[in-house]
């Protein structure tokens, strides 16, 4: 492995200095649509410091020994140079990202060392004086590597990770570079589309995970609102993965203790109607029952919890519809006094049924406060005996939905008694 790349600003060997950010950048994204969004914009910031190079894409096989050669052959025609070199999956370690390039693992990182080890020798005093060198790939997670060790030592990494889909309880969390990105896919998508910084967010949050619904849900959402029209919250709501025929309408249902719009939704899937999961996608008819078993014991859990915590906190007299139920209550007393006794009580308890994080590495988070307090107004219209009661029963449904059949059939009743028994 070749030495690390000078950072001490100034020359370093004859003809060579320092790279500066727009001079070797590595993008890496999680999506494909992504990618090529942050390696057009890379592209751009590497010509504007070179506004007169020549911007060459180097062939599809390209090794890192012929960029090396590349970096240290000056044209005769192009004194500057801008090199793009699209994929370099087999230049880094990482994950691979699902229907991206095998992507080399840890275990084969000597494998890939060597291989760069080219590329890594030209860079050892710096980029060459008038040329710049924009790398990408596609890849599940943050590669690492020499060559990667390289690119931040001396030049820019452009991580982008695809947002996470959303989950019951938890805002998706968009990061303020995956905005950027997400941003300029949606102005490409619609110019002339003006979205409301809340249905902007509420776009991310829902379609961030699949960039390229994001862009069709973009072009809808602009006809559907006509020209110079703002893009409200409301029609991003109404539009973009619509609360019909989904599991946040059964959401909504237990939350409001709403036996007619629970009874809807159960008819809608006995009858076969598409349901969606969180991330808009269909659930299979034979998965039906258990995704909805599983929503209501997690509502049921956290909302016992909930009114537990409320007790151990001095707070149960907020456990009051009338009162919970005001216009300024969020505002007033949720967000800034409750919502933050509860946070600090349930990050306290490492029992909580509150869980965040990959598999076999959760750790005790609360929700939101958004999402904390519709479970807690929830939780104000059931009662200990109600939840404990369908807590109890929760067993034998569970028994028979592990039987073969139309599993939804074992819910409706169990369900619909806890809502109805008021």
């Amino acid at each position: 492995m070749g030495s690390p790349l000078h950072r001490v600003p100034g020359s370093s060997g004859p003809g060579r200095q320092l790279s500066p950010e727009t001079r070797l950048i590595l993008v890496a994204a999680g999506d494909d649509l992504l990618l090529e969004d942050a390696f057009r914009d890379a592209t751009e910031r590497a010509v504007g410091g070179m506004p007169e190079a020549a911007v060459e894409t180097l062939s599809d096989d390209v090794t890192p020994e012929d960029v090396a050669l590349e970096l240290n052959s000056p044209s005769l025609f192009n004194p500057e140079r801008v090199l793009l070199v699209p994929d370099i999956s087999q230049w880094v370690v990482a994950s691979t990202s699902p229907g991206g390039p095998k992507i080399p693992s840890r275990k084969d990182a000597k494998g890939v060392d060597a291989l760069v080890q080219p590329l890594l020798s030209a860079l050892e005093d710096g980029m060459p004086d008038g040329v710049a060198l924009v790398m990408g790939v596609w890849c599940g997670a943050k590669p690492t590597g020499s060559l990667v060790t390289a690119v931040e030592d001396a030049g820019h990494l452009d991580w982008i990770a695809t947002p996470e889909p959303p989950k019951p309880w938890e805002d998706c969390a968009v990061s303020d570079a995956q905005k950027t990105v997400l941003r300029r896919l949606r102005v490409r998508a619609a110019p002339d589309a003006r979205f409301a910084p809340a249905a902007e967010a509420l776009l991310f949050e829902r379609l961030g995970f699949a960039p390229r619904r994001l862009v069709q849900e973009t072009v809808k959402l602009s006809v559907a609102a006509g020209p110079d029209a703002l893009i409200d919250e409301a029609l991003v709501r109404r539009l973009v993965l619509p609360l019909e025929g989904s599991l946040e309408k059964l959401q909504d249902a237990i939350l409001g203790r709403d036996i007619r719009t629970a009874v809807t939704f159960l008819d809608e899937g006995r009858r076969g109607l598409p349901i969606r999961d969180w991330s808009g996608g269909h659930i299979d008819d034979g998965a039906l029952g258990i995704r909805v078993f599983n929503l209501a014991i997690d509502t049921f859990t956290r909302m016992l919890y909930l009114r537990g915590a409320a007790r151990a906190i001095g707070a149960e007299d907020e456990l009051n519809p009338q009162k919970n139920s005001a216009r300024s209550w969020y505002s007033q007393t949720f967000k800034p006094r409750l919502g933050p006794k509860l946070k600090s009580h349930i990050e306290a308890d490492p029992g909580a049924p509150f869980r965040s994080g990959p598999k076999g590495k959760t750790k005790t988070k609360a929700p939101t406060p958004w999402a904390m307090q519709r479970l807690f107004r929830g939780a104000s219209l059931y009662s200990d005996e109600d939840l404990i009661r369908s807590l109890i029963e929760a067993g034998q449904i569970e028994r028979r939905l592990r039987r073969p059949g139309n599993s939804l059939e074992a819910v409706p009743g169990w369900l619909l008694l806890t809502l109805g028994n008021s």
